[in-house]
């Protein structure tokens, strides 16, 4: 029987996800910063809200908000975010933000407001979109701002933000070590899952968990190799299958975390285990802003439509059991922007790993405020077009407006 995610989950709080605006950011040495509300130009009085990025190497000691060349406020831990009442004289305002590591180097970002016509409060979400572009299945890597369309439940929205190229990401790997990954698929899991942690860089993060029907192995957030690759030791290839569960703690455990965000899933099997229901994952997923990305090991003669399998049944689920929890499946990668990567034998996997990595390299990040916001739970599409004839594009389908 479906069981509901609140009643399974009941203890544990929604947060809201934030998100990552890059323009203008001030990266220092190990340390980056940017004011992600309000924004550059923005027309503000009264009540608003203070919102930060950080990402740093070190430990961060402080981050502290300026108004008019005033500290108005200091936090030690994120999120970095506070509410700060401007008064109700109709001005421009100079906002910065310092943040310092306990090594003391430092990264601020400074934004100019303007006086608004009539006083209000205005809070308005930044929405933002990881862009992937491809034309004949390579990726298109020389489009400008003036070539993206953003259409946000049919309305064209202006661009705020735009950037191309490497940003800052945290990633957790979640690596399927139930039975039918025993020996030689496990291996290259491993080494798969290394060439990806190999590859970040200083300011990405990442995390390890390695999975069955329980958590075998499971690391912090940590941008030390030797620690994500330590993760990664000892697994043996036993027990069922939870990627519904697993899935869930990836995507809130991401809930907290600064900057663009992923799950990397490798699995060769559909869940058989999980408490949580594919479609619950599914509701969880559309509040997130996580892309996931979903390298699928095929088994003998299994064919890469989902739909057509799988054929196989349990105590916990029938056939048509195991094939909805496939196809929530693949609508929740399809929805987050991420895409689903058949692997046909084993020798595929590492390459998977780093082409994914690559695709991070050459993503577009397109940032905007929606003309039109209710706040009312509805879920609203977005589509991005591409002037240019032949692309294909991928980036989230949408967002619950709350």
């Amino acid at each position: 029987m479906r069981r509901s995610l609140s009643f399974v989950l009941f203890f544990l709080s929604l947060v809201a996800a934030g998100t990552l605006v890059l323009a203008g950011a001030d990266e220092g040495d190990g340390i980056w910063a940017h004011l992600v509300t309000p924004r550059d130009g923005k027309e503000v009085i009264g009540k608003i809200v203070l919102e930060a990025e950080v990402l740093a190497v070190e430990p961060i000691r402080d981050v502290v908000f300026f108004v008019d060349g005033r500290p108005v406020g200091q936090l030690s831990t994120a999120p970095y975010r506070m509410r700060y009442n401007l008064g109700e004289e109709n001005r421009s305002h100079t906002i910065e933000v310092v943040a310092t590591d306990i090594a003391g180097r430092q990264a601020k970002h400074r934004v100019t407001t303007v006086p608004v016509p009539v006083a209000g409060e205005y809070d308005v979400e930044l929405q933002q979109l990881y862009v992937t572009v491809t034309r004949d299945g390579e990726r298109v890597l020389d489009l400008e701002r003036d070539d993206f369309r953003v259409l946000d439940e049919g309305n064209s929205e202006n661009l705020v933000t735009f950037e191309r190229g490497d940003v800052p990401f945290t990633a957790v790997l979640l690596i399927d070590s139930s039975a039918s990954m025993y020996g030689s698929k496990i291996e290259a899991a491993r080494a798969g899952a290394t060439a990806f942690i190999q590859g970040m860089r200083e300011l990405d993060r990442g995390k390890v968990t390695v999975f069955s029907d329980v958590i075998q192995n499971s690391t912090s957030f940590s941008g030390i190799r030797e620690v994500l690759t330590a993760g990664l030791i000892g697994a043996t290839g036993q027990g069922g299958t939870a990627i519904n569960d697993n899935l869930y703690t990836a995507l809130k455990l991401l809930e907290t975390r600064q900057g663009r965000r992923l799950v990397v899933l490798l699995s060769d099997g559909i869940d058989s285990h999980s408490v949580l229901d594919g479609e619950d994952v599914l509701d969880y997923a559309r509040r997130s802003q996580a892309m996931v990305y979903w390298i699928r090991l095929l088994k003998g003669g299994e064919s890469a439509d989902i739909e057509n399998g799988p054929n196989m049944a349990s105590a916990w689920r029938t056939p048509a059991d195991f094939r909805r929890q496939a196809m929530s499946l693949r609508e929740l990668v399809k929805q987050s922007g991420g895409r689903i990567i058949p692997a046909r034998s084993t020798d595929e996997i590492e390459p998977v790993f780093i082409d994914i990595l690559r695709e991070l390299r050459e993503q577009y990040a397109l940032g905007y405020y929606p003309t039109e916001q209710r706040n009312d739970g509805s879920w609203r599409r977005i589509k991005v077009k591409v002037d240019q004839s032949g692309v294909k594009v991928r980036t989230h389908e949408g967002y619950l407006d709350l």
